[in-house]
Protein backbone atom coordinates (compact mmCIF):
# COMPACT_ATOMS: atom_id res chain seq x y z
CA UNK A 1 0.00 0.00 0.00
CA UNK A 2 1.25 3.37 -1.30
CA UNK A 3 1.62 5.98 1.16
CA UNK A 4 -1.11 8.73 0.81
CA UNK A 5 -0.06 12.19 -0.05
CA UNK A 6 -1.13 14.87 2.31
CA UNK A 7 -3.54 16.97 0.83
CA UNK A 8 -3.48 21.06 2.06
CA UNK A 9 -5.89 23.28 1.20
CA UNK A 10 -4.78 26.57 -0.08
CA UNK A 11 -5.34 30.07 2.44
CA UNK A 12 -6.84 32.57 0.72
CA UNK A 13 -5.58 36.02 1.73
CA UNK A 14 -7.70 38.77 0.16
CA UNK A 15 -9.12 40.26 2.94
CA UNK A 16 -6.27 40.38 5.32
CA UNK A 17 -6.18 44.21 5.80
CA UNK A 18 -9.93 44.65 6.27
CA UNK A 19 -10.89 45.88 9.30
CA UNK A 20 -13.66 44.30 11.34
CA UNK A 21 -14.86 45.21 14.71
CA UNK A 22 -16.08 42.49 17.77
CA UNK A 23 -19.20 43.62 18.77
CA UNK A 24 -20.84 42.17 22.29
CA UNK A 25 -24.70 41.80 21.33
CA UNK A 26 -26.78 40.83 24.22
CA UNK A 27 -28.86 37.58 24.57
CA UNK A 28 -32.33 37.64 22.87
CA UNK A 29 -35.06 36.45 25.28
CA UNK A 30 -37.63 34.22 23.19
CA UNK A 31 -39.99 33.45 25.45
CA UNK A 32 -42.89 35.01 23.81
CA UNK A 33 -41.65 34.19 19.92
CA UNK A 34 -44.93 32.59 19.60
CA UNK A 35 -47.23 34.77 20.54
CA UNK A 36 -49.70 36.11 18.37
CA UNK A 37 -49.79 39.75 17.70
CA UNK A 38 -51.76 42.55 16.00
CA UNK A 39 -49.98 44.88 14.01
CA UNK A 40 -52.29 48.29 13.71
CA UNK A 41 -52.55 51.40 11.70
CA UNK A 42 -53.55 54.18 13.69
CA UNK A 43 -54.79 57.57 12.69
CA UNK A 44 -51.88 60.40 13.88
CA UNK A 45 -54.31 62.00 16.12
CA UNK A 46 -55.36 58.78 18.18
CA UNK A 47 -51.83 57.74 18.18
CA UNK A 48 -50.72 61.67 19.13
CA UNK A 49 -53.42 60.96 22.19
CA UNK A 50 -53.08 57.54 23.24
CA UNK A 51 -48.83 58.49 23.25
CA UNK A 52 -49.39 61.05 25.88
CA UNK A 53 -51.13 58.56 28.12
CA UNK A 54 -49.20 57.56 31.43
CA UNK A 55 -51.75 55.32 33.55
CA UNK A 56 -50.90 51.92 32.63
CA UNK A 57 -54.20 50.28 33.76
CA UNK A 58 -56.42 52.82 32.11
CA UNK A 59 -58.84 52.02 29.58
CA UNK A 60 -58.27 52.99 26.29
CA UNK A 61 -61.63 51.82 24.72
CA UNK A 62 -63.68 48.61 23.49
CA UNK A 63 -64.42 46.66 20.44
CA UNK A 64 -67.04 45.11 18.60
CA UNK A 65 -66.14 42.95 15.58
CA UNK A 66 -68.67 41.04 13.38
CA UNK A 67 -68.75 37.17 13.90
CA UNK A 68 -68.60 36.58 9.29
CA UNK A 69 -65.76 38.12 7.52
CA UNK A 70 -66.15 39.85 3.93
CA UNK A 71 -63.33 39.15 1.19
CA UNK A 72 -61.01 37.24 3.89
CA UNK A 73 -61.37 40.40 6.18
CA UNK A 74 -63.16 40.70 9.75
CA UNK A 75 -64.76 43.93 10.22
CA UNK A 76 -65.85 46.10 13.54
CA UNK A 77 -66.15 49.47 15.87
CA UNK A 78 -63.59 50.78 17.81
CA UNK A 79 -65.02 53.12 20.66
CA UNK A 80 -62.57 55.40 22.49
CA UNK A 81 -62.59 56.02 26.20
CA UNK A 82 -63.19 60.25 25.89
CA UNK A 83 -60.80 60.70 28.79
CA UNK A 84 -57.73 59.57 26.85
CA UNK A 85 -58.40 61.88 23.89
CA UNK A 86 -57.95 65.38 23.50
CA UNK A 87 -60.55 67.81 22.53
CA UNK A 88 -61.90 67.51 19.17
CA UNK A 89 -60.68 64.06 18.19
CA UNK A 90 -63.15 61.46 17.02
CA UNK A 91 -64.61 58.45 19.27
CA UNK A 92 -65.75 56.38 17.33
CA UNK A 93 -63.28 54.37 14.83
CA UNK A 94 -64.29 51.55 12.30
CA UNK A 95 -61.67 48.35 12.11
CA UNK A 96 -60.76 45.87 9.50
CA UNK A 97 -58.86 42.60 10.70
CA UNK A 98 -57.26 40.68 8.17
CA UNK A 99 -54.06 38.01 8.04
CA UNK A 100 -50.58 39.44 7.18
CA UNK A 101 -48.41 37.67 4.40
CA UNK A 102 -45.74 39.79 6.35
CA UNK A 103 -43.16 37.55 8.50
CA UNK A 104 -42.76 40.33 11.48
CA UNK A 105 -41.88 40.12 14.94
CA UNK A 106 -42.05 42.35 17.89
CA UNK A 107 -39.00 43.49 19.64
CA UNK A 108 -38.54 45.22 22.79
CA UNK A 109 -36.07 46.51 25.54
CA UNK A 110 -36.13 47.59 28.35
CA UNK A 111 -34.12 50.66 30.58
CA UNK A 112 -31.61 47.79 31.72
CA UNK A 113 -30.86 46.53 27.92
CA UNK A 114 -32.76 43.45 28.14
CA UNK A 115 -34.48 42.77 24.77
CA UNK A 116 -36.68 40.15 23.91
CA UNK A 117 -39.13 39.15 21.30
CA UNK A 118 -42.72 40.03 21.94
CA UNK A 119 -44.42 38.00 19.33
CA UNK A 120 -45.09 37.12 15.63
CA UNK A 121 -47.32 39.36 13.83
CA UNK A 122 -50.05 37.38 12.43
CA UNK A 123 -52.85 39.28 11.59
CA UNK A 124 -52.94 43.91 10.78
CA UNK A 125 -55.98 45.76 12.04
CA UNK A 126 -56.51 49.06 9.88
CA UNK A 127 -58.50 51.74 11.89
CA UNK A 128 -60.13 54.02 10.44
CA UNK A 129 -62.32 57.13 11.40
CA UNK A 130 -66.06 56.76 11.48
CA UNK A 131 -67.74 59.52 8.71
CA UNK A 132 -69.79 61.50 11.44
CA UNK A 133 -69.98 65.00 12.87
CA UNK A 134 -66.47 64.83 14.77
CA UNK A 135 -64.72 63.40 11.86
CA UNK A 136 -66.01 66.09 9.70
CA UNK A 137 -64.91 69.01 12.62
CA UNK A 138 -61.50 67.78 12.90
CA UNK A 139 -61.07 67.69 9.12
CA UNK A 140 -62.35 71.31 8.93
CA UNK A 141 -60.08 72.09 11.49
CA UNK A 142 -56.81 70.67 9.77
CA UNK A 143 -58.10 72.56 6.27
CA UNK A 144 -58.11 75.99 7.99
CA UNK A 145 -54.81 74.93 10.14
CA UNK A 146 -53.10 74.41 6.11
CA UNK A 147 -54.67 77.71 5.08
CA UNK A 148 -53.07 79.86 7.62
CA UNK A 149 -49.72 81.05 6.57
CA UNK A 150 -46.81 81.25 9.58
CA UNK A 151 -45.62 84.78 9.77
CA UNK A 152 -41.46 85.14 9.84
CA UNK A 153 -39.77 88.27 11.10
CA UNK A 154 -36.52 88.55 9.29
CA UNK A 155 -34.27 91.58 10.07
CA UNK A 156 -32.49 93.20 7.22
CA UNK A 157 -28.88 94.95 7.22
CA UNK A 158 -29.83 97.44 4.64
CA UNK A 159 -32.81 98.53 3.14
CA UNK A 160 -34.33 97.44 0.45
CA UNK A 161 -33.64 99.07 -2.65
CA UNK A 162 -37.04 99.78 -5.13
CA UNK A 163 -36.06 99.51 -9.00
CA UNK A 164 -37.41 103.69 -10.84
CA UNK A 165 -39.73 102.88 -13.39
CA UNK A 166 -38.73 103.22 -16.75
CA UNK A 167 -40.53 105.80 -18.85
CA UNK A 168 -40.88 104.45 -22.19
CA UNK A 169 -42.37 106.48 -25.33
CA UNK A 170 -44.28 104.94 -28.50
CA UNK A 171 -43.07 106.27 -31.82
CA UNK A 172 -45.20 106.05 -34.55
CA UNK A 173 -43.61 104.99 -37.93
CA UNK A 174 -43.88 108.02 -40.64
CA UNK A 175 -45.86 107.16 -43.44
CA UNK A 176 -43.73 106.90 -46.89
CA UNK A 177 -46.12 108.52 -49.05
CA UNK A 178 -47.36 111.25 -46.93
CA UNK A 179 -43.41 112.46 -46.30
CA UNK A 180 -43.84 113.41 -50.20
CA UNK A 181 -46.21 115.62 -49.46
CA UNK A 182 -44.95 119.38 -48.70
CA UNK A 183 -45.41 120.58 -44.64
CA UNK A 184 -47.55 123.87 -45.60
CA UNK A 185 -50.11 121.41 -47.38
CA UNK A 186 -50.73 119.25 -44.61
CA UNK A 187 -50.87 122.30 -42.24
CA UNK A 188 -53.84 123.66 -44.61
CA UNK A 189 -55.57 120.17 -44.54
CA UNK A 190 -55.69 119.78 -40.93
CA UNK A 191 -56.68 123.75 -40.81
CA UNK A 192 -59.66 123.18 -43.03
CA UNK A 193 -61.07 119.98 -40.88
CA UNK A 194 -60.67 121.91 -38.14
CA UNK A 195 -62.23 125.13 -39.01
CA UNK A 196 -64.59 124.02 -41.95
CA UNK A 197 -64.47 127.67 -42.95
CA UNK A 198 -64.12 128.54 -46.54
CA UNK A 199 -61.55 130.75 -47.32
CA UNK A 200 -64.43 133.66 -48.16
CA UNK A 201 -65.46 134.10 -44.70
CA UNK A 202 -61.91 134.96 -43.32
CA UNK A 203 -62.03 138.76 -43.03
CA UNK A 204 -58.75 140.51 -44.38
CA UNK A 205 -55.99 140.96 -42.54
CA UNK A 206 -56.38 144.58 -42.14
CA UNK A 207 -59.94 144.60 -41.48
CA UNK A 208 -59.19 142.21 -38.14
CA UNK A 209 -57.02 144.47 -36.80
CA UNK A 210 -59.23 147.70 -37.21
CA UNK A 211 -62.24 144.55 -35.33
CA UNK A 212 -59.95 144.20 -32.77
CA UNK A 213 -59.05 147.72 -31.98
CA UNK A 214 -62.65 148.61 -32.00
CA UNK A 215 -63.51 145.44 -28.95
CA UNK A 216 -60.31 146.74 -27.12
CA UNK A 217 -62.16 150.54 -27.55
CA UNK A 218 -64.55 148.97 -25.20
CA UNK A 219 -62.58 146.78 -22.65
CA UNK A 220 -59.10 146.96 -21.77
CA UNK A 221 -58.86 143.04 -21.09
CA UNK A 222 -60.16 140.00 -23.19
CA UNK A 223 -59.83 136.33 -23.15
CA UNK A 224 -59.69 134.60 -26.23
CA UNK A 225 -62.37 132.73 -26.49
CA UNK A 226 -64.82 135.86 -25.75
CA UNK A 227 -63.48 138.29 -28.26
CA UNK A 228 -63.50 135.52 -30.84
CA UNK A 229 -67.59 135.09 -29.38
CA UNK A 230 -67.32 138.99 -31.15
CA UNK A 231 -64.40 138.20 -34.25
CA UNK A 232 -66.51 135.05 -35.39
CA UNK A 233 -62.91 134.23 -36.56
CA UNK A 234 -60.70 130.68 -36.43
CA UNK A 235 -59.21 130.83 -33.29
CA UNK A 236 -55.63 130.42 -34.38
CA UNK A 237 -55.90 132.88 -36.76
CA UNK A 238 -57.09 135.51 -34.03
CA UNK A 239 -54.59 134.28 -31.59
CA UNK A 240 -51.46 135.42 -34.42
CA UNK A 241 -53.02 138.83 -34.43
CA UNK A 242 -53.23 139.05 -30.58
CA UNK A 243 -49.71 137.78 -30.56
CA UNK A 244 -48.16 140.50 -32.45
CA UNK A 245 -50.12 143.96 -31.33
CA UNK A 246 -51.02 142.53 -27.60
CA UNK A 247 -49.69 141.22 -24.16
CA UNK A 248 -50.95 137.82 -22.42
CA UNK A 249 -51.22 137.79 -18.83
CA UNK A 250 -50.64 134.60 -17.40
CA UNK A 251 -50.96 135.61 -13.81
CA UNK A 252 -52.51 138.17 -11.84
CA UNK A 253 -56.11 139.55 -11.74
CA UNK A 254 -55.98 139.51 -15.39
CA UNK A 255 -54.83 135.73 -15.87
CA UNK A 256 -55.07 134.46 -19.61
CA UNK A 257 -56.51 138.12 -20.83
CA UNK A 258 -54.45 139.90 -23.81
CA UNK A 259 -54.21 143.68 -23.29
CA UNK A 260 -52.82 145.82 -26.20
CA UNK A 261 -49.33 146.85 -25.68
CA UNK A 262 -48.43 150.45 -25.13
CA UNK A 263 -47.53 151.27 -28.20
CA UNK A 264 -50.82 149.99 -29.82
CA UNK A 265 -52.71 151.72 -26.66
CA UNK A 266 -52.53 155.40 -27.89
CA UNK A 267 -55.75 156.79 -29.57
CA UNK A 268 -57.76 154.05 -27.93
CA UNK A 269 -60.26 154.85 -25.28
CA UNK A 270 -60.36 152.25 -22.68
CA UNK A 271 -63.54 151.76 -21.08
CA UNK A 272 -63.32 148.91 -18.97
Amino acid sequence: MEDEEEQVEPLHLDFEDREVYLAKIPPLHLDFEDREVYLAKIPPALGTAWKSVQESELMLGSIKLEKGRVLGKRKGVLTVNPSTLEPGVPTEYRIEIGETPLKLRVFSQDGSGRMAIEGTVKNSCTIMAQRNDQYSKLCKQRLIKSMVKPRVTQQLEDLPRHKKARTQFTIERPDVEAEDEAPDAKLLEKIDKKVKMSKDELKNLDELKNLVFHHFEEREFWPLKELNYHCRQPESFLKEILKEICVYHRKGPNKSCYELKPQYKSGVGSKG
